[in-house]
């Protein structure tokens, strides 16, 4: 299985200062491809951040409207993503930079012990920054969809993760 052209396409516009509500929709097709066994590094990095994502933000900015919010759905399946990297996760910068960052902004929203996802994201920081002193370039998450838009601002906060 591969990436889905309209998952992007849905994330893409959702972006700018007219960017519409479809990341809902977005994370509804994602999680089809979830459920079918879609696997791929890529689209677990889409999916982390859309179900982080929509379960952050209100639903006239997302679109997403399925249940109440924080939900406790979007958070166990970041939680089940999550641990679809645990193997490979300190050998990994984006993703020790993506969940590292997401687990310090709000270890509430994730699943589990708030405090487990504190000493996640301190330690994945740590490891990060050793892997990458200088951190990941704005320009790597180019063309990714809001996924690649929101980390690419993220990396760019001086004193930042």
């Amino acid at each position: 299985m591969t990436w889905p052209d309209t998952i992007l396409a849905l994330e893409g516009r959702s972006l700018g200062a007219h960017g519409e509500p479809t990341l809902g929709h977005a994370l509804r097709l994602a999680v089809r491809e979830w459920d079918a066994g879609n696997r791929d590094r890529e689209f677990r990095l889409h999916l982390i951040f859309l179900a982080w994502y929509c379960n952050l933000e209100p639903p006239h900015l997302t679109g997403w409207d399925e249940a109440s919010s924080p939900s406790p759905q979007l958070s166990g399946l970041f939680s089940a993503v999550y641990e679809t990297f645990a193997d490979s996760l300190l050998d990994d910068p984006e993703v020790l930079y993506v969940v590292g960052l997401i687990a310090q902004l709000t270890p509430w929203l994730l699943g589990g012990d708030v405090g487990v996802w504190d000493i996640r994201s301190r330690n994945f920081r740590s490891r990060y920054r050793a892997l990458l002193p200088e951190g990941l370039s704005p320009s790597y998450f180019e063309g990714r969809g809001a996924y690649g838009d929101y980390f690419a601002d993220q990396v760019q906060v001086s004193g930042g993760f």
